[in-house]
Order: structure tokens, then sequence, then C-alpha cells
């Protein structure tokens, strides 16, 4: 007995030291890379197939279960960011036994649901894409975290994705996938004097043939101090064939009132879509021109010490009467339309600053005119070039779309 204690003190040391070898190489990395570009649609149940792929190495004499408890959605950071939800189907694929010291590739296959809530979620924050997280293990090993990007479709599919029986195909089997629409000079607000002309353009994915019924709407300043009112500009009837994109454009857009308006591209049966976004811009009036400097906001404080970002936060002083506020960005610092509209450049406390600009923003965003903080969207910083440095300025406009106050010109950098 006295000799078989050594032997199996030395078998249980052996076993022991072959568990503490299990071990995850690789997962989702450059040699085994995993799903390519999976995609969910804002706001609908999508179900997607992701596949987990990497490398381990196993007990040489037996098969290990691979384990994956649960997945997480994340949003902004895969690690650190926002918990959006989870998806409690556990993975289990066994590997091995190992032949040699070599790792085993696996291949993990998952049927993924992406809930509406999801999706819609993260589609109201701005986000365009989703972090979905898994945590695998093998007994006796660390775990090792892989992580899949899921893109957002922003868009509704048309109820034409499935054809109804008896309905003509060639009016229900298009499946419209993403629309953006912007202006002429590809920004998403605009500015533009009673004599100056403007148009929408709406870039529409989509997949399959058939028939699209739409109609492009504005809404005047009328109604625009409130809730908006559309009426109808031009219908649109479009046959989809060959090809997986179109490009619509409005009919000129109305600029004989000043203040804000709003336009839309609203589908009609058998595709209608809810939720798509609209855009704004704002006519002044002719008398605007002759007021060339108005009262400055105050930006408190500035955050243009460090690069532009998501995380940005613009805060400024309340303006009385505003209505709405524009954040307008330039590519290069323009001069004011009159050279004695321009300010000291630099001073922040400089009692008026010009209204209008030699040149046009080349991106801004519309805010509320109760706000006094907010961040760019991603929207507007999809417009611009990284590590490149831009300008940027708040104006404030009244009921009526006229100017009532602007804050003085910074720079930023766009370092994403």
């Amino acid at each position: 007995m006295k000799l078989v204690r050594p032997c199996l003190l030395v078998l249980l040391l052996v076993s022991l030291a072959s568990i503490a070898q299990a071990q995850i190489l690789a997962l989702c990395d450059a040699r085994f890379p995993c799903t390519s570009n999976p995609s969910a649609t804002v706001g609908v149940d999508s179900r997607i197939n992701l596949t987990w792929r990497g490398e381990a190495r196993t007990d040489p004499r037996l098969a290990q279960p691979l384990v994956s408890d649960q997945g997480i959605f994340m949003l902004g950071h895969p690690l650190s960011g926002q918990r959006l939800g989870t998806s409690p189907t556990p993975l289990v694929q066994p590997i091995g036994p190992a032949t040699d010291d070599r790792g085993i590739a696996f291949r993990v296959t998952e049927s993924l649901r992406v809930p509406a809530t999801i999706s819609e979620e993260a589609a109201s924050q701005g986000e365009r894409q989703v972090f979905y997280v898994r945590r695998f293990s093998l007994e006796g090993s660390e775990p090792m975290t892989g992580v899949q990007v899921i893109t957002l479709q922003q868009g509704v599919p048309g109820r034409g994705s499935a054809i109804i029986e008896g309905a003509d195909p060639s009016a229900t089997g298009v499946n419209i996938q993403r629309i953006s629409l912007f202006f002429d000079r590809g920004t998403l607000t605009d500015t533009l004097r009673p004599d100056e002309q403007l148009r929408a353009n709406a870039r529409i994915s989509y997949e399959g043939a058939g028939i699209i019924n739409a109609i492009w709407e504005v809404a005047t300043p009328a109604s625009t101090r409130g809730q908006p009112l559309y009426a109808p500009l031009a219908y649109v009837r479009q046959y989809l064939g060959a090809g997986r994109e179109l490009m619509l454009s409005s009919p000129l857009l109305p600029s004989d009132t000043s203040g804000i308006h709003r336009v839309r591209l609203r589908f009609l049966a058998p595709t209608e879509i809810e939720g798509l976004p609209t855009l704004s811009y704002r006519v002044s009036e002719g008398a605007l021109q002759r007021k060339s400097t108005v009262p400055a906001i105050r930006i408190l404080p500035s955050e243009s010490a460090s690069p532009l970002s998501r995380e940005t936060r613009f805060r400024w002083r309340p303006v009385a009467g505003s209505h709405a506020y524009l954040l307008e960005f330039y590519d290069r610092r323009p001069e004011a339309m009159e050279a004695s509209a321009t300010a000291e450049e630099g001073s922040r406390d400089a009692g008026r600053q010009p209204v209008d600009l030699k040149m046009e923003p080349i991106t801004g965003q519309v805010i509320a005119g109760d706000r006094t903080l907010d961040s760019p969207s991603r929207s507007l910083l999809n417009h611009l070039e990284a590590d490149k440095r831009y300008y940027w300025r708040l104006i404030a406009i009244d009921a009526q779309g006229q100017v009532i106050a602007a804050s003085p010109l910074e720079a930023i950098l766009h370092a994403p």
C-alpha cells in the first residue's frame, strides 16, 4: 500500500495538469472570424443566424463541453456600455479529445432573436449598431469573451415583403430596408432666403421588385410652432426592379413663408412605413438681411478644448423668445456677410454676432427651444471627417423663423 499511494498521487497530479491545460486560445479574431455583418431591423422582432468560431486546447483523453450560459445585448461599448437585455438560451459544444498539443478549431452556431424593444431602444439613442456579447468557458479554464456587432437597419420592412395570395406581385414584392433623407447639399437642416431653391432627397435601399407609392409632404411655419400639419407636395409612383438602391428628389420646396418648415416622404399602401425621419429647413425674411447682427448667445462652458464626439455636451444660456436652436457646423471659418458684422475673433463676450455668413453650414441639427444642453447626433457626426478641424455656432430662432441670437464661431477637432 505504501507503494500504491505515490503512484495514485502521480496520476492525480498528471490528471490535474492536463485539465489545467484546457484553454480557449482564440475567439472571433482574424484567424477565426465570426459572423460577417449580421443585421436586424429596427422595430421588428428579427431572427439572425450567428456563428462563433475559435480555437481551444482540451484534455488529451476526453471531450470537454464548451459552454456559454447566455448572451447580452450591449450599447455603446461591448464591455462597459449600457446593458439592453439578454438572450437566455445557453450554448453547449463538445470539443476534443485532443490528439496532440495543438489547438482544436471549433464552430458554434446560434439562431438569435433580436427583440424589437432592443433595436428600438438603440435607435432612439441614435445608435446604428448593437453589440452582442457571450462568455465561453471550458472546465478548468479561464473564460473568453466573444463579441458580434449587429447592424441596425434604419427602416421598417414594407408590408410587401410577403406576397398576399391573389395579389399582383409587381405591387407587393418590395421590401424596403433603409431610407435616408437629406437636402441637396447633403445636410439634414438648411437655411435659405425667399429667392433660393431647395430640394429634399431620399436614398432608398430595397430588395425584390414591384411598385411603391409615396407622397412628399411639407409642414409650414403655421403649424410647426406646435404639432406639424403636413400638406401634399407631390405624389410618387415608382416601379422598383433591377438594382438595390433608388434616389428620389422632391419638387422645389416652398420658400414663400418665413419660418421653420418640415419635410417628409410618407409611404402609402402596400409599403406603409412608420417612424421615418423628417427634415427641417428655415426660410428667413428678406428684411432679415438689413438686421446684420443679433445678441450673442453665451456658451457655458466651452467644449472646444476637447475633441468632438458623441459625449460632447454643448451648454448655453437660454435665449428669451426662442422657438428652436440650430447647431451649425462649417468645414472652414466663414466670414460675415457684412464686414461691420464681424465680431472680434475669439471674443466670447462680444455683444453682438453676425446673422448671415458667406457660406452655408455643411451639417447641423435642430434643438427644441426649451433646451440649454445637447450633444451631437450620430447623423451629424457621420457628415464629418475624422481628425479634421471644424467651426460651429449655435443660433436661436423665434416662432416666425427669424434669428434672434447667435453664438461666436468656435473651432473644434473631430476625433472619434
